[in-house]
């Protein structure tokens, strides 16, 4: 049977609920449309510390938000964005490494949790072509006015090297991440009722965010949005297709993040 967990359910509109759910029901809640996040109480710190360890004793390095480095060299981020020569040059280290690591990080708390309570997999998206399974996210202390870095939407569709891309369906898409450190100011993030529909209208709002904050902000401020401020050890479920931004970190922030689409059962890459 699976566990069930504590849990609070958000959406734009203002409704707030509390329940017992389990992973499942909560990644079919925010996949439905049903609620926009859903923070879900797995565990104590000690044992997120635990994660954390485990994930580092598999050789994975610091990813540290935003600068796009890891043990593979490129996050799947900077892949999307490459152009197609760029692509072209790097998508087979991403893949290659993707797949060494993952037989690692297949062994981790983090992965485990997902392959019993989600019976989540990682993502294949051509025979033998794997995404990386899970990032640590290390978010430094930030003299940034609002937010750490530029708020942001995710899609497994987004891709600048869009002929190469292997993957052409654009689908809902989840994102969880686990809180394993908190800033001292709890910063959590934003969530803005902001659909994009492309990576290029994604690059428009990115663009302008670094030549004008304030009118970005404003821009954001048409639409509806909620705060969310996830505790140490909630596993905080969303959808990610929304533009959303983590805020100013006054003192370092650690999570661990994947994102999920729902092909055939529920697909985890990071």
């Amino acid at each position: 049977m699976k566990r069930k967990y504590l849990a609070r359910m958000f959406d734009i509109a203002g409704a707030e609920r509390v329940d017992i759910l389990t992973l499942e029901d909560a990644f079919n809640d925010v996949h439905d449309g049903e609620f926009d996040v859903v923070l879900l109480r797995v565990e104590a710190q000690d044992s997120v510390d635990f994660w954390w360890e485990k994930h580092a004793a598999q050789g994975i390095g610091d990813n540290t938000y935003p600068a796009d480095v890891n043990t593979i060299g490129m996050r799947l981020g900077k892949l999307q964005k490459a152009s197609d020569d760029e692509y072209e040059a790097r998508s087979q280290l991403y893949f290659d490494s993707a797949k060494a690591v993952n037989s690692t990080l297949r062994q981790t708390p983090y992965f485990t949790f997902f392959e019993r309570e989600l019976n989540a997999r990682a993502l294949e998206v051509e025979q033998d072509l794997e995404m990386l399974i899970a990032s640590r996210y290390e978010y430094p202390p930030s003299t940034e006015k609002h937010f750490s870095s530029a708020p942001y939407a995710n899609s497994i569709s987004y891709a600048r090297a869009s002929k190469f891309w292997p993957v052409k369906e654009s689908y809902p898409q989840t994102a969880a991440f686990l809180t394993v450190q908190n800033a001292t100011n709890c910063a959590g993030f934003t969530m803005w009722d902001y659909l994009p529909a492309s990576l290029g209208e994604v690059d428009e709002f990115s663009a302008l965010y670094d030549k004008d904050k304030d009118r970005a902000l404003a821009f954001l401020g048409q639409y509806s949005s909620i705060e969310i401020n996830p505790s140490e050890g909630d596993l905080c479920v969303f959808n990610c297709r929304k533009m959303h931004g983590i805020k100013t970190c006054n003192t370092l922030r650690k999570t661990i993040g994947s994102f999920f689409i729902k092909e055939d059962g529920w697909r985890m890459f990071g």
